[in-house]
């Protein structure tokens, strides 16, 4: 028995729409499954999650070809986006005001029909985290009291109404006899959903081609006026005006050097152009992989980097633990450390960074199983560690779906 959902975590990944995530909620409908949306709406949009999910975005984007393809018991791991997962199981069981129920973790690529479904499905696209999109999807006739159209993206509005009548809060109802402030409280979950966007049908049928989503995918596509959430139209290059022309002239300028003294010379004078700190920190990380550790770029990043309380050196391809090592010593404001995705880094190298930084107290780890979970206890128990095995070992076993 149950009002048994399914939710799933898209983005769109080198291109095209890509599944990472997917779990089976036993009991969720109506305006609990809204509930349900909205806390994993504000989850996936916080900036305290922001980077964590950046991170396991850029670990997708290096997976190959083949991994979109193989079975899931030939990936032999059952949760390859483990954060992603975390923020979808947190949300969907859990309620600081009293809600909890257990879900159960599905393969990540199951088919938006693939589950045993009585009231619909609820999707994530996470392409952008500062951008979340949602959706409720009825594929097959769910256990409501109205139908609604079948496999076309549900706003939350329209999802509710197929259980409740809402057409004003005095004199509305809902279908088992709900009081007039049951519906106004309903009322008002809808209306937090006001401004959040709705997942495209395009996107949909992008991400499950063999859905029967009423058109062609290729006309879908065609239709389709955005990428990342920008216009097309915005894309092309509009011409600069004189005073970036100049900053990109100093720019060019500091960059081609290699001599410290020179930059530290031009730097006197450049500081005082408007905006031109976070025009050097944006286009040093915009050449993070191919920048070389020069003393020169060291100087120049730790200028760059002056103030900021959150540092990402996971670009930096390049550079070694004794250079990064100089550029975060004496940034009293850091307070996070970013090295995620480097699977050339190793334990050491990660101590040299940490003992320049003492100021730092959170540290970011995805995608790094050269770092032990032995190594991170026993020497990084005083920092927040995020760390992959960290979240995917709480995932364990007896909470995965195990049958076919």
């Amino acid at each position: 028995m149950g009002q048994r959902h399914q939710l799933f975590v898209i983005a769109r990944i080198n291109g095209r729409y890509r599944q990472l995530a997917a779990i089976h909620h036993q009991w969720l409908f109506g305006h609990t499954a809204l509930r349900r949306c909205r806390d994993m709406l504000n989850i996936f949009s916080n900036t305290t999650n922001r980077i964590p999910l950046q991170q396991e975005l850029i670990a997708a984007s290096r997976k190959d070809h083949d991994f979109w393809l193989e079975s899931y018991d030939d990936k032999n791991e059952h949760v390859p986006f483990p954060f992603i997962m975390t923020c979808l199981v947190t949300g969907a069981s859990f309620n600081v005001d009293g809600y909890y129920h257990g879900v159960l973790i599905e393969p990540f690529f199951m088919p938006h029909n693939g589950g045993d479904n009585d009231d619909g499905i609820t999707i994530f696209d996470i392409t952008e985290p500062g951008d979340v999109h949602y959706c409720f999807v009825d594929f097959k006739g769910m256990g409501s009291e109205r139908e609604v159209d079948l496999n076309t993206p549900l706003s939350a509005r329209t999802y509710l109404e197929a259980y409740y009548i809402l057409h004003n809060c005095d004199g509305a109802h809902k279908d088992d006899e709900a009081s007039n402030d049951d519906v106004a409280d309903m009322l008002a979950l809808v209306q937090s959903f006001e401004g959040k966007p709705l997942i495209t049908l395009a996107a949909l049928a992008e991400t499950w081609p063999a859905g029967d989503w009423g058109t062609d995918i290729d006309v879908l596509e065609s239709e389709s006026t955005t990428v990342s959430g920008f216009s097309v139209l915005d894309t092309a290059e509009k011409p600069k005006s004189l005073r970036h022309q100049s900053l990109d002239r100093v720019l060019d300028l500091l960059l081609g050097s290699s001599d410290e003294k020179d930059v530290q010379d031009l730097m006197t004078e450049a500081v005082h152009l408007y905006d031109f700190i976070a025009t050097l920190r944006q286009r040093m990380y915009s050449q993070a992989p191919v920048l070389q550790a020069s003393a020169a770029n060291v100087y120049l990043l730790r200028e760059a980097l002056e103030g900021e309380t959150i540092v990402h050196f996971n670009e930096f391809k390049h550079w070694n633990a004794e250079s990064l090592a100089k550029v975060v010593k004496g940034i009293e404001s850091v307070k996070a450390l970013n090295l995620s995705n480097m699977p050339d880094f190793t334990e050491s190298e990660l101590e040299i960074i940490l003992n320049s930084a003492p100021s730092v107290e959170a540290l970011v780890i995805l995608e790094m199983p050269q770092i032990s979970i032995e190594f991170v206890a026993n020497h990084l128990g005083s920092y927040d560690v995020y760390h992959s095995e960290l979240f995917r070992a709480a995932l364990y076993k007896p909470y995965l779906r195990t049958e076919p």
